[in-house]
C-alpha cells in the first residue's frame, strides 16, 4: 500500500495534469523490485519502491522527477551497470566537499532519474564523512557542473518536488490548447523546472537550511 507521502507526491502531479497516467508505465512487481535490489546490491528507500510499484518508469517523457525522467527497473540496471563499469575519475567539481566523495561514478550511487543528456539524480550510499547514507545527489556526468547534495533522503526529495509543484517553480507545459482534441497526441506536455541556475539553486537552498 502506498504511504501518505508517496500518494501525496502522485496526487500533486495528477492535480496539475488530468491525463498524467497516460505518460507512465504500469508498475513493477514486487519480484522485479526484489531482483533489482539484488542486482544493485542495495536496499532502496521504501518510498522509491512504492513509486516503482505504481509506475515502472515513464512511457513518454513527462519530467516526473523535477523535470527529469523517472527510471524504471530495467533502466536503473542499465545506468547502474554503467556506473559500476565506468573508469574511476574525479568529479568536475563538488558543491559540499565534506558530504560527497570525490568520484564521478560509483556503484553505491543508485540512479533513479535522468535528463537524457548524461545527468542523473542518484541515491548516494557512499557519502563522505559529514554526508548521510541515502542522501540525494544531483550527479552531472554530462555537463561540467558540480555534484551536489539536494536532499537528505528520498522522502525529503519528494517533499522538495511537491513544494516546487505547489509554488509553480516546477511548471506544467501543456500545449493541448494549441491543437484540436483529435490532434492532442502532437501537443508538447511535460513538467519543466524554472529555477534559475538549475540544480545549483536547489543545492543552495539545501545548504541554507
Amino acid at each position: 500500500m502506498e504511504s501518505t507521502l508517496t500518494a501525496q507526491f502522485i496526487a500533486a502531479f495528477k492535480s496539475k495534469l488530468d491525463i498524467f497516467d497516460q505518460f507512465m508505465n504500469t508498475g513493477a512487481t514486487a519480484n522485479e523490485i526484489n531482483e533489482l535490489e539484488g542486482f544493485i546490491e542495495a536496499k532502496l528507500p521504501e518510498s522509491h519502491k512504492e513509486l516503482l510499484k505504481k509506475y515502472n518508469g515513464e512511457k513518454q517523457f513527462i519530467g516526473f522527477m523535477g523535470g527529469f525522467a523517472f527510471l524504471g527497473v530495467e533502466e536503473i540496471k542499465i545506468q547502474w551497470n554503467f556506473f559500476k563499469e565506468a573508469p574511476e575519475m574525479e568529479a568536475e567539481a563538488i558543491n559540499q566537499v565534506e558530504k560527497i566523495k570525490n568520484t564521478l561514478y560509483c556503484p553505491k550511487r543508485i540512479p533513479f532519474a535522468h535528463d537524457g543528456s548524461g545527468n542523473f539524480l542518484s541515491i548516494d550510499f557512499n557519502p563522505n564523512t559529514k554526508g548521510i547514507s541515502g542522501q540525494i545527489l544531483y550527479l552531472p556526468t554530462g555537463d561540467a557542473e558540480p555534484i551536489a547534495v539536494i536532499a537528505d533522503s528520498f522522502d525529503e526529495f519528494l517533499l522538495l518536488i511537491i513544494e516546487k509543484l505547489d509554488s509553480e517553480k516546477l511548471e506544467l507545459i501543456d500545449e493541448r490548447d494549441d491543437w484540436d482534441e483529435e490532434d492532442w497526441d502532437k501537443a508538447e506536455i511535460y513538467f519543466q523546472n524554472t529555477w534559475e541556475d538549475d540544480w545549483s539553486d536547489i543545492a543552495a537552498e539545501y545548504n541554507n537550511k
